[in-house]
């Protein structure tokens, strides 16, 4: 993107109505699309919402995020764990207010500042912005937006445009959570027998799991005959089926191709 695209106040009006219109139903766009529209309109690169709750893991959040980032790094940053690693969610966990990626790389480990590296090659943007959303349901949401831009450049545009940028993170949170609900379920799984049943959902076997999640065979065999328990069914498939009908598993957790990364 141009300089002169950045140096320029951005209009948001049209997002705004298009993100509002995802929320009270009219638009039936995927939310990635539409999340692209806005990017390339605001001009940024990107844009993230990872939405958390109380009741799910960080693997179903990590699931059920939606990004505009290349499928590709969606899948290395969940096979790598960089849910566990990415200083901007750790650091949005407990903030209330906007914050910039640069003011986190001081207080980063090694693994941290890698993490950043290699966002950085896989067309993430060296620039980046997040702005936490609380909710009152138990659910706060760290959505970011993402540049290609010079550090000049970006600190003109984020000083032009951050409550514009707020306001659109809350749209894009109410639109998320349309987009996604995360019902009440009436059983609670343990964070293991969630894992394992969201891989078991997407089609692994025990051994797979066991390897995705370092777990031993009859360890996977354990949790998921627990979940299985919990939810009163006959066999997986039964588990499976019934998970995802009362909301125990998001339906978007189980969606979707994530491929082997190498290390």
């Amino acid at each position: 993107m141009s300089a002169i695209e950045l140096v320029e106040p951005v209009r948001v009006d049209s997002c705004a109505a298009r993100l509002t219109d995802t929320i009270l139903g009219y638009n039936e766009k995927d939310l990635r699309e539409t999340l692209k529209d806005v990017a390339a309109e605001i001009g940024v690169a990107h844009i993230s919402i990872i939405r958390f709750a109380q009741d799910k893991s960080a693997d179903t959040s990590v699931f059920t995020a939606t990004a505009t980032y290349s499928n590709e790094w969606l899948a290395r940053y969940f096979l790598k764990k960089y849910v566990n690693i990415d200083p901007a969610l750790a650091y949005g966990r407990s903030a209330t207010t906007a914050f910039d990626w640069e003011m986190l790389r001081g207080g980063c480990d090694p693994s941290g500042l890698a993490f950043f590296d290699d966002a950085a090659v896989h067309g993430v943007g060296p620039r980046g912005l997040s702005i936490p959303v609380r909710s009152r349901r138990g659910v706060f949401s760290v959505v970011s937006f993402t540049s290609d831009c010079s550090r000049a450049e970006w600190e003109h545009y984020k000083n032009d445009n951050m409550a514009k940028l707020q306001l659109l993170a809350v749209l894009i949170e109410s639109a998320a959570n349309i987009n996604f609900k995360l019902p009440p379920p009436s059983v609670k799984l343990s964070r293991r027998e969630e894992q394992c049943l969201i891989w078991a959902a997407r089609g692994k076997t025990y051994q797979e799991i066991g390897e995705i999640l370092d777990l031993t065979f009859g360890s996977v065999k354990t949790h998921l005959d627990s979940a299985r328990h919990k939810l009163n069914c006959m066999n997986l498939t039964h588990t499976i089926a019934v998970a995802l009908a009362s909301g125990v598993l998001p339906a978007k957790a189980v969606q979707g191709d994530i491929r082997t990364v190498p290390d």
